[in-house]
This record gives C-alpha cells, structure tokens and sequence, in this order.
C-alpha cells in the first residue's frame, strides 16, 4: 500500500485551522481555492504545493507530530494504531458559524 492510499478523503486537512494548547478548531467556512467540496479533493493535487502555499505534505513524521491534523484524520489514526501518536485533545468544528464537537 502506498502512503498515500491511506488519506480518507475526509478533506478536513483543506480548510483552515485554529491551534489551541488543547484543542483544534476547523472551520468548515473557508475551504482551500482548489478544494473541491463534491468529491473532497483538490482539483490541483498534483501541482497543489505550488499552487497553494498553505498545502503542506502529510508525511509519516507530520502524521505522529502535526498538531494542525485532526484526530479523524486516516493518517492520524495510522499513527495510533502503531503505538506513535496519542490523542489527547478536544476537537472543535465550526459549521456555518456554529460550533460543535466531534
């Protein structure tokens, strides 16, 4: 299997994030220019980090470190079930403005 192979297509990693000590705030509002919310792709995958400077690979080290991945997220999750990455915070997703939790 390819690393890649393992991204659910959940899209989360392509909306723009808020970083708390403890928490993660998505907002679901503003998605990336190149996303595309009917198949939740980037219509630019291949040439996404030069057209997008806020896109950022998901490499193994990013899945156990990044703190900007939600814990849904396939890699994240890859990253647990190999004893790599603990969950450990709330996670908060804005929806048109009104907050819930996951």
């Amino acid at each position: 299997m390819r690393w890649e192979d393992i991204c659910s297509r959940c899209g989360l990693c392509c909306h723009e994030k808020t970083i708390y000590p403890d928490a993660l705030e998505i907002d679901l509002s503003s998605p990336c220019l190149f996303y595309d919310s009917s198949t939740h792709e980037c219509r630019v995958y291949q040439q996404r980090f030069s057209k997008c400077r806020r896109c950022r690979k998901v490499t193994p080290l990013t899945a156990i470190f990044s703190r900007s991945l939600p814990d849904s997220c396939a890699y994240v999750e890859w990253a647990a079930r190999h004893h790599l990455r603990m969950r450990r915070r709330k996670e908060l997703v804005l929806t048109e403005g009104h907050v819930s939790q996951p």
